[in-house]
């Protein structure tokens, strides 16, 4: 049995990702069972006081929250019946609190509702940036105005330079085994790729590690990494894009304002980062 989590402010962005989750859940339901846990981290303020009034105001705070979740879940009963779907309501900072619950549920997946396009990225909340750099399991993030549509392609944006024994290629299998997508294995490079170097053995290495998925493998020799990886997955009728994200890597590159006219075609996909 898996458990996914998703994080809610209760927002329509929110919304989204929740529907995005159920739509996914609903889509496997045939194949495998899955629980969702709907959660709402609560950040005390960082100006609280502890005194009676302050006391109160967070109190009364927790209360419309479970309010607010209660909601939520009654709408995925109505919308998706038949998800097993929990709720909960903690206090504490984002990153714990989804630590917390990915040890205590052994959660395979986060997915989270980002406030605008990925272009936008560094604009977005600084605790949803966190995740995506520091949670054990991957974390799907769902653009607004995206919907779910059934997962036939996935593609993985490789950058063989960075390959090593820490790349989480478990985590890859297991999500394109759940969705029995076909992995398509994209590289962007601006010269060929020479016999002995880092990237033919990284290469090989990748090769190795994901073949029981059959995947396809195809390098781009271009010099603007944004745009190639946009055209690639329009042209492959890709549904995910994975990454994985490291400080001063493509992971930054990729979601650059000024990239934002290459991202057009990214911007219609959720992208998952893995850890």
């Amino acid at each position: 049995m898996r458990t996914f989590i998703v994080c809610t402010n209760f927002s329509e962005t929110s919304r989204n990702a929740l529907s995005y989750a159920c739509s996914f859940i609903k889509s496997r339901a045939s194949k495998e069972l899955i629980d969702l846990l709907l959660l709402h981290v609560f950040t005390i303020p960082a100006n609280y006081s502890g005194d009676g009034i302050a006391l109160v105001t967070v109190n009364n705070s927790l209360t419309y929250a479970e309010e607010d979740l209660n909601e939520e879940l009654e709408w995925v009963g109505t919308e998706y019946a038949g998800i097993n779907v929990t709720g909960k309501v903690t206090t504490g900072r984002l990153l714990d609190g989804l630590k917390e619950q990915i040890e205590e549920t052994r959660a395979s997946l986060v997915i989270i509702g980002t406030g605008g396009n990925y272009g936008e990225l560094w604009a977005w909340d600084s605790k949803i940036i966190n995740t995506l750099y520091n949670l054990p399991v991957p974390v799907l993030t769902v653009p607004p105005n995206v919907f779910f549509t059934a997962i036939e392609n996935i593609s993985f944006a490789c950058n063989l330079k960075n390959i090593d024994s820490n790349t989480p290629f478990n985590a890859l299998i297991n999500f394109v085994t759940l969705t029995e997508a076909k992995l398509q294995v994209v590289y962007v490079t601006e010269q060929e790729i020479k016999p002995g170097s880092i990237e033919k053995q990284n290469e090989l290495l990748v090769q190795s590690k994901l073949r029981a998925l059959q995947a396809n493998f195809h390098t781009l020799y271009e010099n603007q990494v944004v745009g190639a990886i946009g055209r690639f997955v329009e042209e492959k009728q890709v549904q995910l894009l994975v990454v994985i994200p490291k400080r001063h890597g493509v992971w930054e590159s990729l979601f650059r304002k000024s990239h934002t006219k290459e991202l057009s075609r990214i911007n219609r996909l959720p992208v998952m980062a893995l850890h």
